[in-house]
């Protein structure tokens, strides 16, 4: 996956070096909402033709000769929510004498039980909801260390749910992004630019925008969504402030943006994680989060020359720390020695037990899909019993028409309405359980909540026993 035109950025740079080098990007429907540069696009059709064209491009890149693949996020066989067997090319690639690097991104790895863990302003506190099913990503993780010769990560925060992966921080072609600068404005003009408003804490930042405007603070807000890499660049170069996250902890890619253009960012950075990797006690950004947001951007809006600072020590950051003429040798330096030193291969079982679990799924999805089956089957035998009374048909006929309609459909009701009891019962007793752990800070909505909830899923469930 091309995240953020970070792997296309490394791809570019190898080949400048003698390296040869590829990315691929499938697309389904839409190919490149943001205009990102791509290398090589690879249509993938629909979920009929998905698995028969990621195995196509599988045998195609072992064709030619690669000796490294480096995974970004997902390896070329996959689905979305990690089923399907999802991640099986990687022992077929290992088996073929090839080595693996795979970098995880981000919500991948910021499980919701490990960020709650350890983020008090974690976005799984704020009704962001869990992105997949985290025994099965445990269980694919556990398959990853079997195989995989190299894992990455890019910042300390990602690096403290996987101890073992190497830190090598993103990079920006800084030749791309020019330097540019605040002026000492009187109305400032501050964006923000979220890709999952949930995650990235945009409702505090609008609530927050809405209050200081209130106030009667002379600035500008642009919410940017949806935007072409182009055009959403020119608007961050239009910037006096920049708004990034303000739950996660870590600097996004738009942070990095912002310091190589010079524009001050506003962000929530645990210092306990990047006050070291950074060498430095005195961070450049504006730290926020959802207790300090309002206050944090009146005096970033009042301050002309703690804007101009931020400006100037944020680009020193990123020439310092992420430019891609540095960090390509990181990368150069861990491809040579994966190419020297002997493949990985299995020591335990957490490959056998994701294969378990796969195929268990496959199983239920197979039964779901057998019940559905068998209830269309249904409708279709009762829709033929009711078609003669619908023609007009004798009233001696009525009779047989009932006996046959009972007999055929009504055992399948039945199993239907026990199956239907049995998950909802199911559901109710995870919801209740779900409830009962989660925290909420502000009690009386957790009455209005539960409440409600009761209402809307406990009482129906409860008339059906």
């Amino acid at each position: 996956m091309n995240m953020a035109a970070m792997p296309v950025t490394i791809v570019k740079a190898l080949r400048e070096r003698g390296y040869e080098a590829a990315h691929i990007q499938y697309v389904v429907n839409r190919p490149n909402r943001l205009a990102y540069e791509l290398d090589r696009i690879v249509p993938i059709g629909g979920p009929a033709n998905r698995v028969a064209n990621q195995t196509r491009t599988v045998a195609e890149v072992l064709d030619e000769g690669f000796d490294i693949f480096h995974f970004w996020n997902r390896s070329l066989t996959y689905r979305t929510d990690y089923g399907a067997m999802s991640g099986m090319d990687i022992p077929l690639i290992k088996a073929r004498g090839r080595k693996i690097g795979y970098r995880f991104t981000g919500f991948d790895l910021r499980l919701p039980s490990r960020d709650l863990a350890v983020n008090p302003h974690s976005p799984f506190r704020y009704d962001q909801r869990p992105f997949y099913d985290e025994d099965l990503v445990k269980a694919y993780q556990d398959f990853l260390r079997e195989h995989v010769d190299r894992f990455f990560v890019q910042d300390p925060e990602l690096g403290q749910f996987w101890p073992d992966a190497e830190i090598i921080p993103r990079a920006l072609d800084l030749d791309t992004w020019r330097f540019v600068g605040v002026e000492r404005r009187d109305r400032p003009r501050l964006v923000h630019a979220p890709t999952n408003p949930t995650a990235k804490g945009t409702p505090f930042v609008l609530r927050a925008i809405e209050r200081l405007k209130a106030e009667g603070l002379n600035f500008d807000f642009q919410l940017i969504q949806g935007m072409s890499n182009a055009d959403a660049r020119e608007a961050y170069r239009q910037a006096d402030v920049i708004i990034d996250q303000i739950l996660i902890g870590a600097t996004g890619v738009l942070t990095l943006e912002a310091w190589a253009l010079g524009k001050p960012v506003v962000v929530n950075l645990r210092r306990d994680l990047f006050e070291p990797f950074y060498e430095t006690n005195d961070l450049p950004v504006v730290n926020a989060n959802p207790d300090n947001i309002e206050s944090a951007l009146r005096r970033i809006i009042k301050d002309a020359d703690h804007r101009l600072d931020l400006a100037k020590r944020g680009r020193a950051l990123v020439e310092q720390r992420h430019d891609i003429r540095q960090v390509i040798q990181r990368f150069m330096d861990v491809y040579d020695d994966m190419h020297r030193k002997p493949a990985r291969t299995p020591t335990g079982d957490g490959d056998l037990r994701y294969l378990a679990m796969q195929m268990q799924r496959a199983e239920r999805l197979e039964g779901e899909t057998g019940r559905f089956v068998e209830a269309y089957r249904a409708t279709y035998r009762r829709e033929r019993a009711i078609a003669p009374l619908r023609a007009g048909a004798a009233a001696s006929d009525l009779g047989l028409t009932l006996q046959t309609l009972r007999r055929e459909t009504w055992p399948l009701i039945g199993r239907d309405i026990q199956w239907l009891r049995r998950r909802m019962q199911r559901r109710y007793y995870i919801w209740r359980a779900q409830f009962r752990n989660f925290r909420y800070r502000n009690w009386r909505r957790v009455g209005r909540t539960w409440r409600r909830f009761e209402r809307t899923f406990i009482r129906p469930i409860r008339r059906l026993f």
